[in-house]
């Protein structure tokens, strides 16, 4: 059980993920070794589902008491979530650069194109398996790109940066070279928001104007990075499932 917690905690590695499946009690084999052919999103998004849906189970059998002593908990973030929508919503184009307002635009198309894919979802009978994995993926995919859109919108708000395009060579890259690149890319976003978080609990603890103001600008430099890396994240991923 905690081993799967670390791996949704440590960014979901495909093949760590592969082996914990595999070692789950009555696991399904043929699903098994669909995963062990290839890595693609729709199979990694299957992954996260099935070894979700062990957690989802295995709490529910065993930690009922846990769980109830935890609803207080669970239901305050539940509550900030619309108030922190909300703000993102009251973001007006008129407030950003012309470079940027597409960006918005593109962000609250996402996110109504996912409340349209909930309804949808929500309305698939159950045995609908298969459309309900593509909606869900489709459902991922969109809010990793709205996340995208909004880190760039808040790193402008915040500090007035206007994060460039990344640079890259993926389509002259093989299958092969796609997916090495695309572990790469894990790996470099998995330690940036490592040190992000520690440039900010440090700042938090500094007093002196000098030390303060260079973790800061080292902050904004990890943000935009972070935001380069993300888009290079989504670029190579699109390339892979052949979007």
């Amino acid at each position: 059980m905690e081993m799967i917690k670390n791996w949704f905690d440590k960014g979901c590695d495909y093949a760590i993920g592969i082996v914990i499946y595999g070692n789950l009690p009555k696991h399904n084999p043929t699903l098994l070794n669909t995963f062990k052919r290839k890595n693609n999103s729709f199979n990694n998004e299957k992954l996260k589902y099935e070894l979700k849906k062990y957690i989802d189970k295995y709490d529910q059998n065993v930690f009922i008491a846990e769980i109830q002593k935890s609803v207080a908990s669970v239901v305050i973030p539940v509550v900030e979530k619309p108030t922190e929508r909300e703000k993102k919503q009251a973001v007006l184009f008129h407030q950003l650069p012309e470079s940027m307002r597409l960006i918005l635009l593109e962000a609250n198309q996402l996110f109504k194109e996912n409340c349209l894919l909930k309804v949808n979802l929500n309305e698939l009978p159950a045995h609908a398996e298969k459309a309900a994995v593509a909606i869900q993926i489709k459902i991922h995919s969109n809010i990793r790109k709205n996340q995208l859109c909004w880190q760039k919108i808040d790193l402008f708000l915040e500090k007035r940066i206007v994060p460039e395009a990344p640079k890259h060579g993926f389509e002259e890259l093989t299958p092969a070279g796609l997916l090495r690149q695309q572990q790469l890319l894990y790996a470099s976003i998995s330690k940036l928001n490592t040190r992000l978080k520690q440039n900010r609990e440090q700042i938090e603890k500094v007093t002196v104007l000098a030390i303060r103001s260079k973790i800061e600008r080292q902050i904004s430099k990890q943000e935009e990075n972070l935001i380069q890396q993300n888009e290079k994240l989504i670029i190579i991923s699109n390339l892979i499932d052949g979007n």
